[in-house]
C-alpha cells in the first residue's frame, strides 16, 4: 500500500503527516528517523485501530437537482444543434460588446 506523507522541517526537526489519516503524524530529529517512525505509526494505525470496509450507497432516482432530472431530453431533437448555435453566436455578441 502506498500512503502519502508530508513532510517539513521546523526548527531542528522534521515533521511527518500521513495526508489522508492527518491523526497520524510524527517528529523526529532526522528525515529518516521521521520516515521509520511514520510508517510504523501509519502500520499500526491501519492494522489496529482501524477498519477498512466497502460499503455500497444507493443513489436515489430523484436527485433534487433539476438539471439532472432534464438530464437528455433533447437528444432526438432535430433542432438541438440550431440552438447551440444561436446561443453561441448571442454569446459572442455579448463578448464584442462587453470589451
Amino acid at each position: 500500500m502506498i500512503c502519502n506523507v508530508i513532510l517539513s522541517k521546523q526548527d531542528n526537526n522534521y515533521i511527518a503527516r500521513a495526508k489522508d489519516w492527518p491523526e497520524v503524524w510524527a517528529v523526529e530529529a532526522t528525515r529518516d528517523q521521521v520516515i521509520l517512525r511514520i510508517k510504523n505509526q501509519l502500520l499500526e494505525y491501519l492494522t489496529q485501530e482501524l477498519e477498512m470496509i466497502s460499503i455500497e450507497v444507493p443513489i436515489p432516482t430523484h436527485t433534487g437537482n433539476p438539471w439532472l432530472e432534464k438530464f437528455g431530453w433533447f437528444k432526438e431533437d432535430p433542432t438541438f444543434d440550431d440552438l447551440q448555435a444561436e446561443i453561441a453566436a448571442y454569446r459572442h455578441e455579448l463578448d464584442e460588446v462587453n470589451q
